[in-house]
């Protein structure tokens, strides 16, 4: 499967909202946090954020460029990505990450790239290390009353 990414329109908001994902990955659901829903919401439009789409033009995924330097710094962009349901822990996970950093890369110029990822999503972990990213360090972060551990993973290209 091909992976491409394009605009964001409001249909792939309300596709994304219905989203909802199996046991311990139902922490990814888009519909149980209020800020998540407003965030998509505001998002049709914007330059970095974009929806994810097959050779076939079918909506199957979601990504976010965003600066995350402090405020003397020359800016760093992560990526957030979001792979639908029904698509996840096929053997997808390299194809998908791989096709929206590079495609981002042709957009944005980068040539370093973080993410973070909740540490119990081994599944992810091991996609991104596939693709050359290396754990940076880590912080906690709380999300709907509860206390989380994330991986920072960084990239750079030269």
């Amino acid at each position: 499967m091909k992976f491409f990414l394009r605009e964001r329109t409001e249909d792939d908001i309300e596709d994304f909202l219905s989203w909802t994902y199996d046991g311990i990955y139902s922490f990814y659901d888009n519909s149980i946090q209020q800020e998540k829903i407003d965030g998509f919401r505001e998002s049709v439009h914007k330059e970095r954020e974009l929806s994810v789409v097959n050779e076939f033009s079918e909506l199957v995924g979601n990504c976010e460029f965003f600066d995350v330097s402090d405020e003397d710094e020359e800016e760093i962009l992560a990526v957030g990505i979001q792979m639908k349901p029904s698509l996840t822990g096929n053997g997808l996970g390299s194809a998908f990450f791989h096709a929206i950093v590079e495609q981002g890369k042709s957009l944005f110029g980068y040539k370093h790239l973080e993410l973070a990822v909740v540490d119990f999503n081994h599944r992810a972990i091991k996609v991104y290390e596939r693709e050359g990213s290396q754990q940076i360090g880590e912080f906690m972060n709380e999300i709907r009353g509860e206390s989380y551990r994330f991986i920072i993973m960084a990239k750079d290209w030269y």
